[in-house]
């Protein structure tokens, strides 16, 4: 393995994290200063205009925040709520996740350690490998991360694609448990958010 390949991707990954933050800031200052993003503003007309479209492009922009998060700490999920509303913002970043949460396990399965360890610490990395392949102790650790927002979840279906569990073993999973977490995150971040715009902005 090519430690320093994955120190690389380490430090982009971690530049990529930086900007996503400044990103975020800039935006939410733009966003609660606008009268284009208010709930009958431009923006909001945009989306209807888009149409169908508008969905699709959402749920793409999800799936690839799985992969790479631009946008940090499950914001994406944040802003669908506001965009969409609780209900159908959570539709459409349940679909982006239950695509994503594929795409990276089979991304754990094609390229395994090589693209785990540009997310995780060396520590962080042996200790879940331990659990990996001890019977019920990984599944109980996936249940775990995909309940709780303290764990990296998506780092998780890549390193459930470095186990012996199936494709299809792995997914029950993501569909029993990952919406639980999804469902409280998008409605009650999107709610705080909100508040926090006509706190902050007036």
């Amino acid at each position: 393995m090519n430690q320093i390949s994955i120190e690389a991707k380490r430090r982009f990954i971690r530049v990529v994290t930086i900007t996503g933050i400044i990103l975020t800031i800039v935006g939410s200052w733009i966003i609660g200063q606008s009268d284009y993003f208010q709930p009958n503003g431009g923006f909001n007309q945009l989306l209807v205009d888009m149409g169908i479209f508008s969905p699709i492009v959402f749920i793409a922009i999800q799936v690839s925040q799985i992969i790479l998060p631009l946008i940090p700490f499950g914001l994406m999920y944040s802003i669908g709520g506001i965009i969409y509303g609780p209900l159908w913002g959570f539709i459409f970043n349940l679909i982006g996740l239950l695509i994503g949460s594929a795409i990276n396990f089979y991304l754990g399965r094609r390229f395994g350690s090589e693209i785990v360890l540009a997310f995780i610490s060396d520590e962080q990395y042996i200790k879940y490998m331990m659990k990996m392949n001890k019977g019920d102790s990984f599944r109980k650790l996936l249940i775990i991360g995909f309940i709780s927002p303290l764990f990296p979840d998506d780092v998780f279906c890549m390193i459930a694609g470095m186990s012996k569990l199936s494709f299809w073993e792995f997914y029950k999973i993501v569909i029993l448990f990952r919406p639980i977490s999804l469902f409280v995150f998008t409605y009650t971040s999107s709610h705080l958010l909100q508040w926090l715009f006509q706190f902050i902005f007036g």
